[in-house]
């Protein structure tokens, strides 16, 4: 079964929806996106509900799909630096708004089915696109989400009542592979068995930080999106420059630090950058269990109780530790331009690592 994720209004939740392919992981290329993914915008009523202002809503769509700014288009293309873009899938933008033979509800799958039913007597076959986009009323269906969409596939289903930038970067992140990213507490950065799930990062447009947040190292390390000197695969004990993740120019954006056989730590500096990350400064970590960086989990170190939102960034002489596999982090100086950061690795000889 294909796994599916909503953004609820208040919190996050999980559901099961049909079958659906894995898109690709996208690629790196010099010039042009390797990765340029088609949507497919479609508007749709109920048989006894539809749009109040189908044509102000269908202005809205345009421009949050695919606008300059502020758009799906605009926020991808910043967070990939170009390496996965999207675009309409045809002519016509948004199509729609096309009447579904079924009463206002809620069923996800029944709603696809229909929906591209519509389309497909529109001349405009599932071939055609990469990501169907399913926008409906929700007045009378009173879905309990803002946006719905397939992990690892390419549909999303998104209320018009409460239709954002927000929910709809969210959902495709979905369809990217992510997962919701997690938040561990882990008191005094021991990363043993003390380590507790709360809540969300806060630190990942996955993770609750909206729009205004970029996606952390960890998930780009998943579409391969940090590249060549971005990202440090960490093999010997000495200290590492790291630049801010979504920043201009070049360097490290990333280090990923073995924690045994299978499990990662990846840190990251973040600092404002174009529209991005504004309100996250300073080093973060995240652990990534088993490979699976589609489910990286933020690692802070803090009590919890009381603290700012960025309290959990790491302030130099702050230091991550595994005792079981002699393995630690300390940050040495963070900046909003540059962080260093000493690894020690057991067994692992070395000076000093080169800087990015």
């Amino acid at each position: 079964m294909q796994s599916t994720s909503r953004v609820r209004l208040s919190a996050l939740a999980c559901g099961v929806v049909l079958a659906s392919a894995a898109l690709p992981a996208a690629t790196h290329a010099a010039q042009a996106p390797a990765d340029r993914r088609t949507v497919q915008v479609v508007m749709v009523d109920f048989s006894d509900s539809g749009f109040a202002d189908a044509a102000k809503l269908k202005s809205t769509l345009e421009a949050t799909y695919y606008g300059k700014d502020g758009s799906l288009i605009s926020y991808y293309d910043e967070i990939t630096r170009g390496r996965t873009t999207f675009a309409p899938a045809g002519a016509d933008q948004v199509i729609g708004p096309l009447t579904l033979p079924m009463a206002a509800a809620c069923d996800s799958g029944r709603i696809a089915d229909e929906a591209q039913k519509a389309l497909a007597g529109k001349g405009v076959g599932e071939n055609t696109y990469d990501h169907v986009s399913i926008v409906f009323p929700n007045e009378k269906a009173k879905c309990a989400y803002a946006g719905l969409g397939t992990v690892g596939g390419g549909k999303t289903w998104m209320p018009s009542q409460h239709f954002s930038i927000d929910a709809l970067v969210h959902e495709f992140g979905h369809n990217l592979g992510y997962h919701h990213q997690k938040r561990l507490r882990c008191p005094d950065g021991d990363l043993g068995a003390g380590c507790k799930e709360d809540g969300d990062s806060h630190k990942s447009v996955m993770g609750g930080g909206h729009a205004a947040a970029g996606l952390s190292a960890a998930e780009l390390i998943h579409n391969k999106w940090l590249t060549g000197d971005e990202l440090t695969d960490v093999s010997a004990s000495g200290t590492y420059t790291l630049r801010p993740l979504h920043g201009g120019g070049t360097g490290v954006r990333a280090l990923r630090v073995p924690l045994g056989d299978k499990d990662k730590l990846v840190v990251e500096l973040r600092a404002r950058a174009g529209s991005l990350d504004g309100a996250i400064q300073g080093v973060h970590a995240y652990r990534v269990s088993g490979g699976d960086y589609t489910r990286s989990e933020l690692i802070d170190p803090t009590p919890g109780e009381g603290k700012a939102a960025d309290a959990d960034a790491f302030k130099a002489g702050t230091e991550l530790s595994d005792t079981a596999r002699k393995v630690s982090v300390k940050v040495v100086t963070a900046g909003d331009a540059e962080a260093t950061v000493a690894v020690s690795l057991p067994g692992a000889a070395g000076g000093p690592a080169p800087a990015g």
